[in-house]
């Protein structure tokens, strides 16, 4: 569902709903009129103004179907700080409430669920908290997930790199295979992303010891299909990954280390293999809206590993 003032509008003549369970439709949001982007540092902005001005940045946007909603608050809220963040955890809210913003710019999900779908939450004990939690401190959430990926270069992808220190090995022309020029082990690898993405424990299938020079990119969740089909096209040293059923990509890796085959695995952990590229998000969008400032909110490993 769309959300917007309570005006009727040229499309449809429907009347938008600003609840904090209303979702924001964005195609219909940038062909409203009389909306412009950030100008100047010291002009008030909607939150409808700072999406966008993102939108501005990515190819085809807006897009027709996508998880890229506004899950809480409405379009017309003038924005006092915004924050990015891989999950928007009640810690990040409370945080963000006190850091003077309200508005959470995250990548992923605040509901449990990936099309945020709520009717079946009613009733839970921390949908409800939540929910009381944003209305009390008056913060809206934006997902910034498909419009994100969808960046060029892939935003996550390249926040990564940064934080590892190999973005100037991205190559345009093949965006999720990287080519070190001077291969690593893979025990280095591990050390590496365990230091720079802070993350306490990772898992890995392979030799520690394989040198590895072809890196195959699968931040976050990726179908097993698509990993199982990189593997076969581009036969990578290493595919890093922010997490996998186990059933699927970690047995066609181990079938194909037995077979003799080199593809080893390095499973990240989704929610610190994404983070990163959300750090960068809060870099990359300042300058575009010089007026509010952004802060990056961690919203950590969910995991202690015992």
């Amino acid at each position: 569902m769309d959300q917007t003032n309570s005006n009727e509008t040229p499309f449809g003549r429907r009347k938008f709903l600003s609840s904090v369970t209303s979702l924001v439709g964005t195609s219909m949001v940038m062909t409203l009129p009389g909306i412009t982007v950030a100008k100047n540092a010291g002009q008030s902005l909607t939150v409808k103004q700072v999406i966008d001005t993102i939108l501005k940045e990515i190819p085809e946007a807006p897009f027709p179907k996508t998880v890229d909603q506004l899950r809480t608050g409405t379009l017309e809220q003038v924005v006092t700080g915004i924050v990015t963040t891989m999950f928007p955890t009640l810690e990040v809210i409370e945080r963000t409430a006190k850091a003077g913003a309200n508005l959470i710019i995250a990548h992923e999900t605040p509901f449990y669920n990936n099309q945020d779908e709520t009717d079946w939450l009613q009733e839970d004990d921390a949908y409800r908290y939540k929910i009381q939690l944003l209305e009390k401190h008056k913060v809206a959430i934006w997902r910034f997930h498909d419009y994100w990926h969808s960046h060029k270069p892939d935003g996550i992808i390249m926040g990564n790199l940064i934080k590892l220190g190999w973005e100037k090995f991205y190559d345009t022309n093949s965006p999720r295979l990287l080519t070190l020029p001077n291969p690593m082990s893979l025990q280095s690898i591990v050390t590496l992303a365990k230091q720079k993405l802070v993350i306490p424990s990772v898992r890995v299938i392979g030799d520690v010891n394989q040198n590895c020079s072809t890196i195959y990119m699968a931040f976050g969740y990726m179908d097993s299909k698509r990993q199982i089909a990189a593997i076969q096209e581009f036969k990578p040293d290493l595919i890093l990954s922010g997490e996998t059923r186990e059933w699927e990509t970690v047995e066609r890796v181990r079938d194909g280390r037995q077979m003799g085959q080199k593809t080893s695995l390095l499973v990240l952990s989704h929610a610190v293999s994404e983070e990163a590229g959300m750090e960068y998000a809060a870099k990359w969008l300042q300058p575009k809206i010089p007026g509010v400032k952004i802060t990056h909110i961690p919203s950590t490993n969910p995991f202690t590993f015992l």
